[in-house]
């Protein structure tokens, strides 16, 4: 890049007025632009957020209300609000400052599962506070997705799995499918990240220190903060002939803190499921993705 990082956000005379309204050296900024909603300027230690677009502007302001209802926690793992602006002369959408936490994108997040297991248990214990339009984020409109949130209803988890045993060529797993499911159906609504992934942990020296990017936030089943696979292909090739032993860790960590059934098997069932019945639509690679068969191999009895 040439130039300062923050003229791929603002031009010289928004980044001069920006500079004198949030108090920052525009020079040591760095720039983030991996985020589909937003982009991100770093200093060290606030972090700047600015829609991309109009269309992120619905992810923007319920990432900032989740911060807003978290910082009444002790939570130390997710940013704290610091400021929101709305200065047309700067930038055409609000935008705002949040706490920069300590630590980097870890290597090897594996490493961290039982942490995590227990920092999401943390945010699932409280009341789940009021988010307007919370909802999922668009890619999750796909059919497995559905399936999923069908198996996690408890009205409709039975057909669940009914429809996925006749679907993948299993009528006679459908039985201990459907005690699984049901079993994870009884689950209540929580608070819920929503799109948990390798990127978005933070760490130092071994220690769990951030879960950032809040955009997704609302109010859904528990399950939805332990997809692994929203963590992306690293992982999975690191991990991939023991990944439901990263699931039943995560888990087991996450249950004894809220008192639940430490049992991970219907965790695995349901996401394993999932991702069997998206590859009988998206075969896709399966060094990536896998195979139908080692999924089902995988589904617990």
């Amino acid at each position: 890049m040439i130039g300062p990082a923050i003229n791929a956000v603002l031009v010289p005379p928004q980044a001069e007025r920006f500079a004198a309204l949030a108090g920052v050296d525009p020079s040591r900024l760095v720039l983030n632009v991996t985020g589909w909603n937003k982009l991100v300027l770093l200093g060290s230690d606030r972090v700047f957020l600015f829609p991309r677009s109009a269309d992120g502007l619905e992810w923007f302001e319920r990432e900032l209300a989740a911060y807003r209802a978290l910082a009444r926690t002790p939570l130390t793992v997710v940013p704290r609000l610091l400021d929101r602006w709305a200065d047309p002369e700067i930038y055409p959408f609000p935008f705002a400052a949040v706490t920069r936490l300590p630590g980097r994108v870890p290597a090897e997040p594996e490493a961290l599962i039982d942490q995590l297991g227990q920092a999401i248990a943390g945010w699932h214990e409280l009341d789940p506070p009021v988010l307007a339009g919370a909802r999922p984020p668009s890619h999750h409109d796909a059919p497995h997705h559905r399936w999923l949130r069908r198996a996690l209803d408890p009205a409709t988890s039975a057909a669940a799995a009914a429809e996925a045993a006749g679907r993948l060529g299993r009528p006679g797993r459908a039985a201990a499918w459907t005690g699984l499911l049901a079993r994870a159906a009884e689950l209540r609504p929580v608070l819920v990240h929503g799109d948990i992934h390798e990127d978005q942990l933070l760490a130092e020296d071994g220690r769990l220190t951030g879960i950032i990017d809040w955009e997704t936030v609302r109010v859904d089943h528990p399950y939805w903060d332990f997809d692994l696979g929203e963590w992306g292909t690293g992982l999975w090739r690191r991990r991939r002939h023991d990944f439901s032993a990263l699931w039943a860790r995560g888990w087991q960590a996450y249950a004894q803190r809220r008192g639940l059934d430490a049992d991970p098997r219907p965790v695995q069932t349901a996401f394993r499921l999932r991702h069997a019945l998206r590859l009988l639509q998206e075969p896709g690679d399966p060094a990536i993705h896998g195979t139908i068969g080692e999924h089902l191999a995988a589904v617990p009895e």
